[in-house]
């Protein structure tokens, strides 16, 4: 398959959003079509019901980031789109947790991170595979995104949402796992932690933006900074907990294993290939330990253990929906933070190639 489209963003908050709007206002459009149909067919939601919903998120946007949420008003206007929905693309998480099934199927994201000394060139590695239905193919971006004073950025991400995977240029990286539990609650949306960590320059300031106010939803963010270490923060709405992986490697999928934050048990269970993955996925970084590179963690990406619903994901074993509703692998991301650049395969890892994607001051 072909390599993401690519596009160079700079300017202030305001015209960095009109130009995300103007150069991807295609996928944009894929995006809001498919969240639109998928509200409906996995909720009952229709698109007005969502976009209301959606605006109570805005207050906590501009508390979290005002720069932010200029960026999104200038993605309406360059996608010549309203203003709630590209803030709906950007709370699509909370919409999909709190108002749907709590504990319907979800993504299936493997996420993995290995730094000195489980490294062979003591280099530090974060990744994952990004598991997410079929109808959000077409809509995916790499956008690198030039906003002094902050960090540039480089990330893959849904076209119209201003925070997703990937990197910056002073070294922080970050990967996200979905963990759904019903909180029903409204605060900072996924996606907007998510570039908020990716606008810090050090792990401890990656950290305090995820903490520092109520979220809008649970989810798993696993950080790596090129200095050489890593941390992974699970969170529901209000609370929080740090794990740190003492020899040098973590693998996390869909379930909580933190012993600090009161869940119940079928959120603490998760889907029944979480456990697997996630073991998976530790027992090759284990194997591997102090020889590390960049091809072990693709090899964990590519493996079919249970397949379908396996670490390299081709479908949901048991589903009866739509072939476009099925959950598959959709990128496979592995970045170097060391070197600065990440790889990125346009779908399934196992039978597309991974092409290298850098700054463009590099």
């Amino acid at each position: 398959m072909e390599r993401f489209p690519v596009y160079r963003i700079r300017g202030t908050a305001r015209e960095r959003g009109q130009q995300i709007g103007q150069l991807t206002k295609e996928q944009i459009l894929i995006n809001l079509e498919a969240y639109e149909r998928t509200f409906f067919e996995g909720a009952g939601l229709r698109w007005k019901d969502a976009t209301d919903y959606a605006t109570q998120f805005i207050p906590w946007i501009e508390q979290y980031d005002q720069e932010i949420m200029e960026e999104i008003r200038g993605i309406s206007e360059g996608a010549e789109r309203d203003l709630l929905d590209i803030v709906t693309l950007n709370v699509r998480s909370e919409i999909m947790t709190n108002l749907g099934d709590p504990f319907g199927k979800t993504d299936g994201c493997t996420s993995v991170a290995a730094v000195p000394p489980a490294t062979k060139k003591q280099e530090t590695l974060i990744g994952q595979n990004w598991d997410w239905i079929n109808l959000m193919e077409k809509g995916l971006v790499v956008l690198e995104i030039e906003q002094s004073p902050r960090p540039t950025i480089l990330i893959i991400t849904e076209a119209g949402i201003v925070g997703k995977i990937g990197m910056n240029d002073k070294g922080m990286g970050v990967c996200l796992n979905f963990l759904r539990i019903s909180e029903g609650t409204v605060g900072v949306p996924i996606h907007i932690v998510l570039r908020g960590i990716l606008n810090s320059g050090t792990l401890s300031q990656a950290i305090r933006q995820i903490t520092r106010l109520q979220r809008g939803t649970s989810a798993n963010y696993l950080l790596a900074h090129r200095e050489g270490e890593t941390v992974d923060v699970e969170t529901t709405s209000r609370a929080h907990d740090v794990l740190y992986p003492m020899e040098g490697y973590i693998a996390h999928t869909n379930h909580f294993v933190g012993s600090r934050i009161a869940v119940d048990e079928l959120a603490k269970m998760g889907e029944a290939d979480t456990h697997l993955r996630m073991g998976r996925a530790t027992k090759q970084l284990v194997a591997a330990k102090g020889q590390i590179e960049a091809d072990h963690i693709k090899a964990i990406f590519r493996d079919h253990m249970s397949f379908p619903e396996a670490i390299c994901r081709h479908g949901d074993a048991e589903s009866t929906g739509a072939e476009e509703l099925v959950g598959r692998t959709l990128f496979s991301i592995v970045m170097n933070l060391t070197e600065g650049q990440f790889e990125l395969s346009n779908g399934q890892p196992c039978n597309t190639p991974y092409h290298t994607y850098q700054f463009s001051s590099s």
